[in-house]
């Protein structure tokens, strides 16, 4: 191998040793895309108790509208079913 032609190789190879320290370097310092550890625990509300279970429920088109132009959609449905749990203890005694 004559002497130019080991250059233009080692020339190369630290290109390359280059761009891939770049991208380590890139993927490392990367932003974890699903937030801090902070924003996976259950939410917090106002109330005493915390927020830490989970239901589906299925509501017209209309409903599902009306209650995404609010501005707060997850405590106006608290609110709405607590009343209405409330309502009908109420009624049971």
């Amino acid at each position: 191998m004559t002497p130019s032609k080991v250059a233009t190789t080692e020339l190369k190879l630290y290109s390359i040793a280059i761009i891939r320290f770049k991208l380590y370097l890139h993927l490392a310092t990367m932003p974890n895309p699903k937030g801090t550890p902070e924003n996976l625990e259950p939410g917090k509300r106002k109330g005493d108790e915390p927020l830490t279970e989970q239901i589906n429920l299925r509501v017209t088109k209309g409903m599902k509208e009306e209650i995404q132009q609010l501005d707060d959609p997850p405590e106006f449905c608290r609110d709405a079913i607590r009343k209405a749990l409330d309502e009908r203890n109420s009624k049971d005694k």
